[in-house]
Order: structure tokens, then C-alpha cells, then sequence
């Protein structure tokens, strides 16, 4: 587990942000200025021997699945094939956020045991008070709470985020948009990524 610094926290959020004002909308504008805060600190998961835990968890993997599609995509002729550019971004940056909780309350909460932090590198706890819902659908939430519109291959590629291997998301496997496809492959190269080096920094 890499905790990162202020300054890299402070990094990571203008380039996050950076990104996200290229979309000029100001319905992603106000949603950051209202969970942005929240995001950055939020870790992505529970211990310290998965990837992406700690504070700017949930950001850095949204922006190394950008990066990742960003790759598979210069493989490719985007505009031939009629892949959007923009879709691609906000698939990407946009998905992971339904891991932050819901609208007050974080999902993760920093892990009160010091048994379950020593004995199980359980750095983060479910927060009981958050409502149940899927990362996925969550994001959705957040979306269409601050207006911010998505089409029909964005809202595909956000639910199917999680993975094809997920039973729920196996009903699209052989008619996901290929924008979509692109992106859940991306961002699974992220995490994998990741873990990867996670796993080294461990053995180090």
C-alpha cells in the first residue's frame, strides 16, 4: 500500500480535474464542487494488499483507465469505426465514482480495529449508514442527480464496468456498444495493472 502525499493528492485532483473540464459542463463542474473533496480522500478498496487503497484511490483508478483506453485506442481508427472520443473519457473517468457512497455518506470508513489492521491489512470498514446499492448503479445515481447526461453506449459501458465475468452483466456480452467494450477491457487492464504492483511494492 503507497499512501501518496498532499502534493500528490493535489496533483492527481488537477489532473482529474483538468480532464473533466475539457467536457465544458457545468453539471460535472458543480458535481466535483459538491463530492469533489470527498472523492480524493476516498480509498477503492478495503486493504492495504489490494490496489487502489488508500486516499485518491478512486481517482488514480479512474485516471489509469483513461490512460489504458487512451492506448487501445491509438491502435485503433476511432473515427472510422465511429468510436467517440468523448464517450471514451467519460466512461472512464466518470465510472468509479459510486465508490465514494452515497450523497453523505462515504461507502469505505477508515477501520477502528487495530486487530483487523494488523492481522488482516484491513485498512477501510463498510460504512453501515451508506445506502446498498451497486458501484455501478451508484454512479448512475450521482449522474443523473447533477443532470449530467450520458447516451446509450456510456450508461452500457458504465454498468458493465465491474466486468463481463459479473452474472448481471452477461446479458450484454455479445451486444455491448464497442465503445463500451473498449472501455471495461481498459479498465481491467488498470486494475490488473495495478494489483501487479501492488503485489511487488508488498515483496519489496
Amino acid at each position: 500500500m503507497y499512501i501518496m502525499n498532499e502534493n500528490e493528492l493535489a496533483d492527481l485532483y488537477q489532473r482529474y480535474t483538468d480532464y473533466l473540464a475539457r467536457f465544458q459542463d457545468p453539471n460535472i463542474e458543480n458535481m466535483m464542487n459538491v463530492i469533489g473533496e470527498r472523492l480524493l480522500l476516498s480509498s477503492y478498496t478495503l486493504k492495504k494488499d489490494e490496489p487502489y487503497c488508500g486516499p485518491g484511490g478512486i481517482i488514480k483508478l479512474a485516471l489509469d483507465s483513461f490512460h489504458f483506453a487512451n492506448k487501445i485506442a491509438k491502435g485503433l481508427e476511432m473515427d472510422t469505426l465511429g468510436l467517440s472520443k468523448k464517450s471514451l473519457a467519460l466512461i472512464t473517468l466518470l465510472y468509479p465514482i459510486g465508490r465514494l457512497g452515497d450523497l453523505e455518506n462515504n461507502l469505505l470508513i477508515e477501520q477502528t480495529s487495530q486487530w483487523h489492521r494488523d492481522k488482516l491489512g484491513q485498512m477501510y470498514d463498510w460504512n453501515e449508514k451508506c445506502q446498498k446499492m451497486t458501484v455501478q448503479h451508484r454512479t448512475l445515481y450521482f449522474l443523473q442527480h447533477f443532470g449530467i447526461k450520458v447516451t446509450y453506449d456510456e450508461m452500457l459501458g458504465i454498468l458493465c464496468s465491474g466486468g463481463m465475468h459479473l452474472e448481471e452483466n452477461k446479458f450484454y456480452l455479445h451486444n455491448l456498444p464497442q465503445i463500451a467494450r473498449l472501455c471495461v477491457h481498459a479498465i481491467d487492464l488498470a486494475y490488473e495493472n495495478e494489483k501487479e504492483k501492488t503485489k511487488q511494492l508488498l515483496n519489496v
